[in-house]
This record gives C-alpha cells, structure tokens and sequence, in this order.
C-alpha cells in the first residue's frame, strides 16, 4: 500500500527483517550462533568447544554457562555460512566424547526482533 491507499485501509508493521535494511539493530546477530545442550555430566570446557567447531569454520567465542540443571552454551562463528554447514551435519556432534545438540540460535527479549507485518483494514472490511 502507498500513500492515500494506505490512510483508508489500515496500519501496517514492517516486517522485522526490514530494520536491517533501515540501519535499525542488526539482522544477522543470530545468523551466525548455535545453541548447545548437553548431558550435566559432561567435563569439557569452553575451549574443548571452540577446538571441536574450528573444524568447520573460524569460532569468534564458546560460551557455556554454568547452571546445575541446565547444561547448555553457544558458540559464535566469523561466518554464518559455518552454521549452515553445522546444521546441515545434523546431530549428535561429540565433544570429548559428549553428546552435545546443536540447534540454531535464536535471540529472545529484542523487541525488533519480535515484530511481524500487519496489515489490517481500520473499517474492519478486508482487503
């Protein structure tokens, strides 16, 4: 919709994906991180990660906070092309002879991150 068009027939969100191209956040934060888990017995250390995914691409940092219940940690890559490569693998991967699942990051709490395109009519008729 443009201009007058979209004065008589609603609103509309832009989709979050468009606040990259207007130089609002960053687009591609989470596009190149993975989430891990893994068994609470597991003994490998944040190093251990980041040397097993070096073999698939450059690792920018490996994080694995520390929470008794909840084994989990992220590694950030220089190139998202690195976590394609990843997920396309599969799992398990096996890190010190750990089980560890991977799954695409994905980032919670942003609002711009949250929002979707709406479009709906003010008269409540449809388009």
């Amino acid at each position: 919709m443009m201009g007058d068009e979209f004065h008589k027939f609603g609103r509309c969100r832009p989709d979050r994906n468009d606040f990259g191209s207007m130089g609002f956040g960053n687009s591609n934060s989470s596009s190149r991180q993975i989430y891990l888990t893994f068994p609470a017995d597991s003994t490998f250390k944040e190093e251990d990660v980041s040397n097993y995914f070096s073999m698939f691409g450059l690792v920018q940092d490996a994080r694995n906070p520390y929470q008794q219940k909840r084994m989990f940690g992220f590694v950030t890559f220089m190139l998202p092309e690195t976590v394609k490569a990843i997920l396309a693998k599969g799992n398990p991967h096996f890190v010190c002879d750990s089980r560890v699942l991977v799954k695409p990051y994905k980032e919670k709490g942003k609002i711009l991150d949250n929002w979707i395109f709406i479009c709906y009519p003010r008269n409540g008729r449809s388009f």
